[in-house]
């Protein structure tokens, strides 16, 4: 069930940066930017405010304790999809935070799973879930029956194929993009399953990729992947050409990203914290500090969005922060 709403404030100009560096989970809480505030429960930043909702599980329902969860979605419907990486599993939550169903379990057979690290549902219909060690992608339907593996074909040509994939995505078209971690490369597989298109390697010139982790297929037929050792996106068009690098200055280790009203956020758990950059890649917003309090972050993994929320994976902290969306202030 959903935890109670906080009341808290930050003001992020008075933030300093968190250098890169290997995020763990923390026995001693470090006392994070927030002063709490006697009226509302607004989180301030510099360019604008975001609001706390609420927060998911909570501690009474020891089946839907998290561990080291990497990946989170949601559907039309406002159902939470979350990878449970160190379990796992994948679970569904409803609206209200309660758990709607569960599959998984290590292993390698059907509805079983070895590091699952990603996840991606952008229509009623499918799920699809990149199962690192076990070099495959998942599909499931919303209610969490198995449907269909898709691998390597080793019929294929080399540029065709894929090892250890990090990140998942589906694009309008119902073609699939993922992230090839063994290559540091993205592979497109066509509707019906065939791989057609390879791009980002060694050979990709100012696109090359040195760690893509997660990738987000936007409805305008923009690629955006996170290359996190590179500490930014990287930016190409529906066939692989390189666009631009964005948010480079602004990003350390990026992992979860999605688009939403022309607006790109980015999990960025080197600086424990969510970045907002604008249709040109410049910072809109930013929110988050390290901490256990409503507001702050333990190794944020991943964002995802609907018409009302963002929904931000507190990885750390074994949980999903609500927020409502944020209210820019543009600079006069």
């Amino acid at each position: 069930m959903f935890l109670d709403e906080s009341i808290l404030r930050v003001d992020l100009n008075e933030m300093p940066l968190r250098k890169p560096k290997t995020i763990s989970r923390m026995v001693s809480a470090i006392l994070p930017f927030l002063v709490l505030a006697g009226t509302s429960n607004v989180l301030r930043a510099q360019t604008g405010q975001i609001k706390f909702v609420r927060a998911f599980p909570g501690g009474e329902d020891e089946q839907a304790q998290l561990s080291e969860p990497q990946s989170l979605a949601v559907d039309l419907h406002g159902n939470v999809f979350v990878v449970d990486t160190g379990n796992n599993r994948i679970l569904k939550f409803d609206r209200r935070g309660s758990v709607a169903a569960i599959v998984g379990g290590f292993g390698w057979q059907r509805e079983e799973f070895d590091t699952p690290v990603d996840i991606s549902i952008k229509s009623m219909l499918d799920v699809f879930i990149a199962d690192f060690n076990n070099q495959r992608v998942e599909r499931y339907d919303k209610d969490l029956n198995f449907l269909s593996s898709l691998v390597a074909d080793d019929n294929e040509p080399e540029t065709l194929r894929f090892g250890f994939p990090t990140g998942v995505d589906i694009s309008k078209h119902g073609e699939l993009f993922l992230c090839d971690s063994e290559n540091n490369r993205i592979v497109k597989f066509n509707a019906f399953g065939k791989p057609v298109l390879s791009f980002g390697d060694f050979n990709w010139g100012p696109g090359q990729l040195n760690s893509p982790v997660r990738i987000e297929v936007t409805s305008d037929d923009r690629v955006y992947v996170s290359d996190k050792s590179a500490g930014d996106i990287v930016a190409f068009d529906y066939y692989g050409n390189f666009l631009a690098r964005l948010g480079g200055k602004d990003l350390s280790q990026p992992e979860g990203l999605v688009a939403g009203r022309d607006m790109l956020f980015v999990a960025d758990p080197g600086n424990e914290r969510i970045v907002v950059l604008g249709p040109g890649g410049q910072l809109e917003f930013v929110w988050g500090s390290h901490g256990a309090a409503f507001g702050a972050f333990d190794n944020p993994m991943d964002v995802a969005l609907d018409d009302e929320y963002v929904y931000v994976l507190d990885s750390g902290n074994g949980r999903v922060q609500v927020f409502g969306w944020p209210e820019l202030k543009r600079d006069e």
